[in-house]
């Protein structure tokens, strides 16, 4: 069965939104139910792991804060590491959900009101970064989907977004090549 990037990203970012976050609560709430989970009590000012998908609708409600896991820092250190391998094959290892965090951060970064000129001068500097980090990461990747590459010794550097567009870029190769120089015929 083929599985489009689209359709692996959407069903990995369900997964996603089940990692358990860290939230204060920035007031008290009475009879919290997440499937599951129910409280008839949370004091303003506790901390407790929830959901992420609870713990977005919590907080643009106000309810909540999410406490940074530090995905800012692992962007700019994963961009800054691309950029120094620019000219090199190497691949920087990437965190597992990295581009799940990536949609996550990007979104929190376009969320913020269109009047707030900093604010959205900060979206598109993370913006501009991250289409540096995929256009760098996707050249490599042309490299290795070339007939008769050996792309085993990159693929644990990979992430599973990266493994699918590899295997979907081989294909299309194998198939561009045969087709131009009429092999099998």
């Amino acid at each position: 069965m083929y599985v489009t990037i689209e359709e692996m990203i959407d069903i990995r970012r369900l997964g996603f939104m089940l990692t358990p976050v860290k939230v204060l609560f920035k007031s008290s709430i009475q009879n919290l139910k997440f499937g599951a989970f129910q409280t008839e009590a949370i004091l303003e000012g506790s901390i407790m792991s929830i959901p992420l998908w609870a713990a977005k609708i919590l907080e643009k409600n106000g309810f909540v804060e999410i406490q940074d896991e530090g995905f800012e820092e692992e962007f700019y250190k994963s961009v800054a590491k691309e950029k120094l391998l620019r000219d090199s094959l190497n691949l920087s290892q990437l965190s597992e959900n990295f581009y799940l965090a990536l949609l996550d951060f990007l979104d929190k970064k376009r969320s913020t009101p269109s009047t707030d000129v900093m604010a959205r001068s900060e979206y598109l500097k993370v913006y501009n970064d991250a289409q540096d980090l995929i256009s760098i990461r996707i050249r490599k990747l042309l490299h290795f989907a070339r007939p008769f590459t050996d792309a085993g010794e990159v693929l644990p550097k990979l992430t599973l977004e990266e493994q699918t567009l590899l295997k979907i870029l081989q294909k299309n190769v194998k198939d561009f090549v045969s087709k131009i120089l009429e092999v099998g015929k």
